[in-house]
């Protein structure tokens, strides 16, 4: 008897172990790309531009198509918004993605902040962060994160 009790959970690990799958192949992924900023600053103010792909992927094994609309993005440098929120331009959005279907979007945006918040961006390295939400996961924040690099000062 419980030789075959053992047998019977022993045969539930295959689909135990599939259905820990990776969540990318069902649900969306994305990836902030190839960030820039640039940041002028004067006795008055401080202009920041910049922009970074958006990268945007459905996984194969997804249910069904979703439509991704943005939420807000920021620069931020030692866990802080230091330029927020980014007006995005170069895309518009809500964006429908298919099953199994990538996107690559160009996104620009153009900010005004004050001298100390522009030579904190200076002085160290920042992010790009941001949330997207899509309809599939019912409107659940996806955080996406650039990698760390360095704003360009003049």
């Amino acid at each position: 008897m419980r030789l075959s009790s053992f047998l019977r959970v022993l045969s539930l690990v295959p689909v135990t172990l599939a259905c820990s799958a990776d969540k990318s192949t069902i649900a969306l992924s994305a990836s902030i790309d190839e960030p820039t900023l640039t940041v002028q600053t004067s006795s008055v103010g401080a202009d920041a531009t910049g922009g970074f792909s958006l990268a945007m992927e459905l996984g194969e094994y997804a249910s069904e198509d979703t439509r991704v609309s943005l939420g807000t993005f920021s620069i931020q440098g030692g866990g802080a918004d230091l330029i927020t929120p980014l007006s995005l331009s170069g895309a518009t959005f809500p964006v429908s993605l298919g099953v199994g279907k990538k996107v690559m979007l160009p996104l620009t945006f153009d900010a005004s902040t004050e001298p100390d918040v522009a030579a904190t961006v200076c002085s160290g390295p920042v992010v790009v962060r941001g949330t997207l939400t899509d309809t599939l996961s019912n409107d659940h924040p996806t955080v996406v994160t650039s990698s760390t690099f360095t704003a360009h000062c003049q």
